[in-house]
């Protein structure tokens, strides 16, 4: 199909204006890694615009000395992989029960764990509970507030929830056969 003048015109304004709107956005991205790459002299003097001026990585090593930055990186994959292998356990022991039918009070529990997802206690609720259970100043202090994320629950059960039932009554007789051995 033909595109008309005036599609092909407000086409070209749309690529204009997301081009600018690209180049608004990217050249502080551009401009900082560019800084970081170039002599500190030139960066203090503002001769920096766009490209790296007398390019050097003495930045880089001396952030690297830096022992701090060595405790942030430790802390940051420690947080991440323990905060991460916690929500998902604690998600589905969560999600397991409610998503089968049997699980009498399924639906008050969900109820409930929906209505915290959308009122939480705020911030300071949350500092003094953690103050009060003693975790000021530990890794836990971190990890604990965000051990269990609803959505991820609903998400989780929902994935149980389309599991067949044949399947789960095969699993049930196999773990019967094995038992009875």
């Amino acid at each position: 199909m033909k595109q008309s003048a005036g599609d092909r015109m407000f086409g070209i304004g749309v690529y204009i204006i997301i081009g600018m709107i690209t180049l608004i956005v990217l050249y502080p991205l551009v401009y900082v890694l560019s800084a970081s790459f170039s002599d500190p002299g030139a960066v203090l003097r503002g001769d920096l615009w766009l490209f790296p001026i007398d390019p050097t990585l003495e930045s880089y090593t001396r952030v690297f000395q830096n022992e701090d930055i060595w405790t942030g990186f430790r802390n940051t994959f420690l947080y991440t992989t323990l905060g991460t292998a916690l929500n998902l356990g604690l998600s589905i022991m969560i999600a397991y029960p409610l998503s089968r039918k049997n699980f009498y009070g399924r639906n008050l529990l969900t109820i409930f764990l929906v209505f915290t997802m959308f009122f939480s206690g705020g911030m300071v609720p949350t500092y003094l509970l953690v103050r009060d259970l003693g975790m000021l100043n530990t890794i836990w202090a971190v990890i604990v507030p965000g051990a269990v994320s609803v959505y991820n629950v609903i998400i989780i059960r929902t994935f149980f929830q389309n599991i067949p039932n044949e399947l789960r009554e095969s699993a049930d007789l196999d773990a019967a056969q094995i038992s009875s051995t």
